[in-house]
């Protein structure tokens, strides 16, 4: 494994397990909360926000390992007809491409979240900041950014250009 991409690697296994922990947590949110509403008629206060929050960190924090794995969805059926070389070189392409969207998103979900922070914005039931449940997930979606500038990075220094 090259040594740059060690502490990426590293980070993105953290994040697969807080992804992991987070949807298990959902499951049993749901769970619990269908449980004691069935057979108390007492539902658990917020618990639709807090499947959400866990949601939106599952979902940030999936994206680099989904990279990693290459689970992403392709156009499988054009393009495997192509040259090997003729795919490599698309696949660089639609890298960097989702790398510049990509960290655009980013840029814009911290500035969406520094704006939420100012204006105190809170959710409808439990009152938890929603600024912070944003820059978690720009925080997933920089992460992913990386993971797709390490592949652009890696494919250049090959000489597969």
């Amino acid at each position: 494994m090259d040594t740059a991409r060690t502490p990426l690697s590293l980070t993105e296994k953290i994040m697969r397990i807080v992804a992991a922990t987070c949807l298990a947590g959902m499951a049993l949110m749901t769970g619990a909360d269908v449980l004691l509403r069935g057979a108390f008629n007492t539902p658990i206060f917020g618990c639709e926000e807090i499947v959400s929050i866990l949601g939106v960190i599952a979902i940030g924090f999936a994206l680099p390992y989904a990279h990693a794995q290459k689970s992403h969805i392709g156009v499988e059926i054009l393009v495997r007809r192509l040259s090997k070389k003729v795919r490599q070189r698309l696949k660089v392409v639609t890298n960097i491409a989702t790398f510049g969207l990509i960290s655009i998103i980013t840029w814009r979900m911290f500035i969406y979240a520094e704006t939420l922070a100012e204006s105190g914005e809170v959710s409808m039931n439990l009152e938890l900041p929603e600024y912070l449940v944003v820059y978690v997930l720009a925080f997933g979606c920089g992460i992913y950014a990386l993971c797709l500038a390490a592949d652009i990075l890696t494919f250049f220094k090959k000489g597969e250009a």
